[in-house]
């Protein structure tokens, strides 16, 4: 019998529609690695278990983690990198021996396509760009990772439905300027901002509360061409966590698009 090709998983609740597994595949088979990137259906009830999979079988590099599971799958891994930590949510998990390691790529994904689609000076070597005042909607993990990535003088304000949890991530991320805001006042606080981040499933904010100097960042990769830039960069950056080389973006960035142009949003 041949030896058995790894793999990588992306664990999620609702992914089968992922861009990542024809990005990834292109990237390991543009640098010969025997690996696939395979989507695994795993809702809440079924993290504990999928996570105790990946653990047991040494052909898996590590995986992807998105919605939901971003923060909940931080009790489950033996260990954080720092800014995982500090973030409060993993997308990236690694095998290190026996044990999984958590990280945070996103963070480094929305710098890196910030900069790519931005006009906006940087600040502080590509620290989240030149935005006094950012609006993120929503509060999850991916929110977690755009407010840990803009600077810290930035006034970021978190719009969330459940305004506990936006409190919880002003706070575990120490934001000084701007807070937590209720869903009924982000017309009003998106008509302050210079950066508008959506970072939830739905169509917001709407177009039409939108002026031509405000920026706005769809994190929804199927949706956006900033998106897209995101789910690349912060892939790239997961890729070489699991390879340890250096990671074929030009290839990545193509095999992208393609995928992204073959089925419609």
């Amino acid at each position: 019998m041949g030896a058995v090709s790894s793999s990588v998983l992306l664990l999620g609740d609702a992914v089968s529609r992922s861009l990542s597994p024809a990005m990834q595949n292109a990237a390991f088979e543009a640098l010969q690695i025997d690996c696939h990137y395979l989507v695994r259906e795993v809702g809440r009830a079924g993290l504990a278990a999928a996570i105790a999979d990946v653990r047991g079988d040494h052909q898996i590099l590590g995986a992807n983690v998105t919605i939901p599971h971003k923060e909940s799958v931080i009790p489950l891994l033996d260990e954080l990198d720092p800014l995982a930590r500090r973030v409060g949510a993993v997308n990236t998990v690694s095998r290190q021996g026996g044990r999984l390691k958590g990280w945070n790529t996103d963070v480094e994904g929305f710098r890196c396509a910030l900069a790519e689609i931005s006009s906006s000076p940087l600040v502080g070597e590509g620290q989240g760009g030149g935005y006094g005042r950012v609006a993120i909607i929503g509060a999850g993990g991916a929110a977690r990772a755009v407010a840990a990535a803009l600077p810290p003088a930035a006034e970021i304000w978190v719009i969330a439905r459940n305004i506990d949890q936006a409190r919880r991530l002003c706070d575990d991320l120490n934001l000084e300027r701007g807070g937590p805001v209720g869903i009924e006042a982000m017309q009003t606080t998106v008509d302050r901002a210079e950066l508008v981040v959506n970072a939830t499933p739905a169509d917001l904010p709407p177009a039409s509360w939108l002026r031509p100097d405000q920026l706005r960042f769809d994190l929804r990769s199927r949706r956006s061409a900033e998106g897209r830039a995101m789910l690349l960069h912060q892939g790239a950056a997961s890729f070489e966590i699991w390879t340890g080389r250096p990671a074929p973006l030009a290839v990545m960035r193509a095999a992208l698009e393609r995928a992204a142009q073959a089925v419609p949003a």
